[in-house]
């Protein structure tokens, strides 16, 4: 809002927010979980990981692009140590195997989150994280960013599932032992949460089904992608950065210029596809969904003890688990969802004709 307008109205508000972010970063570059720090957090064992450094859910990249932004719209250049520091911490972070976990501890050593969520290296989180240390390099024209894709390639051909144990488009399995470097696997018993309960074997069946136990890792775009910034000058690589002080020559602001989205290129809409989509919308306006994802409404705390595997592998357990899964039915919902894709794809087309 403050880009858009450049009210005043709106600068304590967004200043406060930046300062917290400049706050919760810890000095190695890194952010945790949550913030301020909590050490209270402990379930079933497991230590309390919320302030660990955590790369789930892009928290720490997530942060890095917010203070891109600002730097952007602001032009302050105290934004740049903070950033610089952001992206050095996904090279001091990579493992010795060249694989990074999605949490690590404060000696940077993988560790345990969430219950399903066990001490490991993740193919996910590595093909994520090398991808990035290409845009940092990209960024900023530094080398050394590229010195940890090698090995983290490496480690992805290493990790892969054989054929046998592939699953459709699945290439890899979810979580790696930092030891062993073996794939392990998380599973349910029980019937709800209260009584029910997750481990990790070897067992690479009945895996979850919230939370897959194997992955798709394209190797070969991270090769590609590779080779092709490599061998491009860092004079030449940079020229988009929105790091690098430079003339802009473009039409309009820079902060409007740049590509300041999480990284997800515009997909491209033919007027076919857009007329699809102005059609589905019904008499209210409204664009209806089926198969939903719903949940148990709450009627307390589970009472089955037994350690069953009934629900190792569906989405929710008994009437007492309030976990989401799909409705099979023909109900109609209103997507939130769906709207946002929906108008994304609308909103880029209007853009698309500008140009």
């Amino acid at each position: 809002m403050y880009l858009e307008k450049m009210d005043p109205t709106y600068k304590p508000a967004l200043d406060k927010v930046i300062d917290f972010v400049l706050k919760s970063q810890y000095p190695t570059g890194g952010w945790p979980q949550r913030y301020p720090l909590r050490y209270d957090f402990n379930k079933q064992g497991f230590p309390d990981y919320t302030s660990y450094y955590t790369f789930n859910d892009d928290v720490i990249w997530e942060n890095i692009h917010f203070l891109i932004q600002c730097y952007e719209v602001l032009g302050e250049g105290r934004f740049l140590d903070p950033i610089q520091r952001g992206m050095n911490f996904y090279r001091i972070s990579q493992d010795p195997s060249g694989g990074w976990g999605q949490q690590l501890n404060m000696e940077m050593r993988a560790t345990s989150a969430r219950t399903y969520e066990p001490a490991a290296l993740l193919p996910g989180a590595t093909f994520a994280n090398a991808m990035l240390l290409i845009r940092f390099y990209q960024y900023t024209g530094d080398k050394e960013f590229l010195t940890g894709v090698p090995r983290a390639i490496e480690w992805l051909e290493k990790t892969q599932l054989p054929k046998k144990q592939a699953e459709g488009s699945r290439t890899h399995p979810t979580f790696i032992d930092v030891e062993t470097q073996k794939p392990i696997y998380v599973h349910r018993k029980g019937s709800n949460v209260k009584y029910g309960r997750y481990y990790v074997d070897n067992n690479d069946k009945n895996l979850l089904a919230h939370y897959g136990g194997k992955t798709r890792i394209d190797i070969q775009r991270l090769k590609d992608e590779y080779e092709k910034v490599k061998a491009i000058p860092a004079s030449e690589v940079t020229k988009e950065s929105p790091l690098i002080p430079q003339k802009f020559q473009y039409q309009g602001t820079p902060q409007k210029y740049y590509n300041l989205n999480r990284g997800r290129s515009s997909k491209e809409v033919d007027t076919t596809a857009i007329s699809e989509i102005i059609n589905a919308l019904d008499e209210q306006s409204r664009w209806l969904s089926k198969r939903a994802y719903i949940s148990n409404p709450y009627i307390g705390d589970g009472q089955l003890t037994d350690q069953t595997d009934k629900y190792a592998s569906t989405r929710v357990g008994d009437e007492t688990d309030t976990s989401p899964y799909l409705n099979e039915s023909d109900q109609e919902y209103i997507s939130t969802g769906e709207y946002i894709r929906n108008m994304s794809l609308l909103i880029n087309y209007l853009k698309k004709q500008k140009l």
